[in-house]
């Protein structure tokens, strides 16, 4: 799968009507016990942050799919750097 459709899927999944943190948090009771899937969450979250930095556009649309509103690249990059800052931070809590 593409870091497109990865990420799009964590959206969708994991952050829909909810925080980050609690995004988060239900991707590490997956992740802690499965080094693929944190593997692929750390990859679609980099990629999508460097494309947002490319000025790829395409990212607002995959966040927008889930419950979170973005209307600019600056805003979704500044979600997505927060995401993984959580996500990061609740993995190294669960694994120690």
């Amino acid at each position: 799968m593409s870091w497109q459709e990865n990420l799009g899927d964590l959206f969708s999944a994991t952050v829909n009507q909810q925080s980050l943190e609690e995004a988060a948090e239900m991707m590490v009771s997956v992740s802690e016990d499965d080094l693929e899937y944190h593997n692929t969450c750390i990859g679609a979250l980099n990629s999508a942050i460097k494309s947002c930095r490319d000025g790829n556009n395409e990212v607002i649309a995959l966040i927008n799919k889930s419950g979170y509103q973005v209307d600019s690249i600056e805003k979704a990059q500044k979600i997505l750097e927060d995401f993984l800052d959580i996500y990061l931070s609740e993995y190294t809590s669960a694994t120690g």
